[in-house]
């Protein structure tokens, strides 16, 4: 990227209007096949936040109020800050769905969603993996329940693409927006947006009004090296094999869960259904604070875990990627086991 960014400030009216900012495009189809999407169901954008921010602009002028969004209290904070403020001022009614943590399987969930449902329900918005307990939506089968019902069907997917090989006319979804920084290793600023082409003319945002293109009137100018750069990490992706990742990336995380299982003091919040569970796992705690022993974790072992964004699960979240090993696991649990035992 700093490489692109040299070249193209040497010459920027020449390089991001002619053939470095031409080659833009090219990561749009990249990132479209990468998806399982068509060239004009794919937007390239910031991040996972800003794309559910565009869903909710560009549906608002549909909604009245008294109007349901139905979502889960295990959800993103970046892909909820849309609806509140459609509830705040279009007077919509946020419905959360109390989940489990552990979740049984995914019959649970889908029968969960279907209890929430009701005439007033508009739009469904739920996290492909959700960030609290790491476990996948059952979205195809969420979609059969959708889609009948003229119900949006929308996804945050900011912990799935990198992780899990993606296919958004498998899920069913009607737009999915995601973080590529994540799991896909871009660089920062960095994501994807599918709106599906059957719904394309309810969803009006401004940025979407003059086209889809890396460039729009409406997008004004990019950063093109980091577009450029996205494109590259979907490259190494390929190469690498997304079904090869996706299967280490679960293995790392089922090793994970049993190793961890054996610590006196940690409760999983995960389920261990392999058709809910991903590269991501949380643990609460019986006893202590989890922000103590984060601090141990980072300070004395130079362990990064994430603190799960609920107080009252008292929980971390552990990720395992590609370049995690067993050993990394082992060690993390022996720490764990350690600070624990006191």
């Amino acid at each position: 990227i700093s490489g692109w960014l040299a070249e193209i400030e040497q010459d920027p009216v020449h390089e991001v209007w002619g053939p470095l900012g031409n080659q833009t495009e090219d990561v749009r189809a990249k990132a479209a096949k990468f998806y399982g999407a068509q060239l004009d169901e794919t937007v390239l954008i910031e991040n996972t936040t800003t794309g559910m921010n565009m869903i909710a602009e560009g549906i608002a002028h549909s909604l009245k109020p008294g109007d349901e969004i139905l979502t889960t209290n295990h959800e993103h904070p970046g892909g909820m800050i849309c609806w509140e403020y459609l509830a705040k001022h279009r007077g919509v009614k946020i419905v959360q769905i109390p989940m489990p943590a552990p979740a049984k399987d995914k019959d649970q969930i889908v029968e969960l969603v279907k209890k929430h449902l009701t005439k007033k329900t508009k739009v469904c918005s739920f996290s492909h993996v959700e960030t609290i307990t790491g476990i996948q939506m059952p979205l195809a089968e969420i979609s059969k329940l959708t889609r009948p019902r003229n119900i949006l069907l929308v996804c945050d997917g900011a912990q799935a693409p990198g992780m899990l090989k993606i296919d958004v006319k498998a899920l069913g979804v009607d737009t999915y927006a995601s973080s590529s920084h994540k799991w896909l290793m871009a660089s920062k600023g960095s994501g994807l947006l599918y709106i599906r082409k059957e719904v394309q003319d309810r969803i009006l945002p401004i940025a979407l009004s003059t086209g889809y293109g890396s460039y729009t009137a409406g997008s004004g100018t990019r950063n093109v090296a980091q577009l450029l750069g996205h494109g590259v990490s979907m490259d190494i992706h390929n190469a690498i094999g997304r079904e090869a990742i996706e299967k280490r990336c679960k293995a790392l995380n089922a090793y994970l869960r049993k190793r961890f299982g054996e610590v006196d003091g940690l409760k999983p919040l995960t389920s261990n259904d392999p058709e809910l569970t991903t590269g991501i796992a949380s643990f609460g705690l019986k006893k202590g604070k989890m922000s103590e022993i984060y601090e141990r974790l980072h300070k004395e072992h130079h362990i990064v875990v994430k603190a799960v964004p609920k107080a009252e699960y008292n929980a971390f979240r552990f990720s395992t990627h590609i370049y995690n090993t067993e050993q990394q696991i082992d060690t993390t649990a022996e720490v764990l086991a350690g600070i624990l035992k006191g």
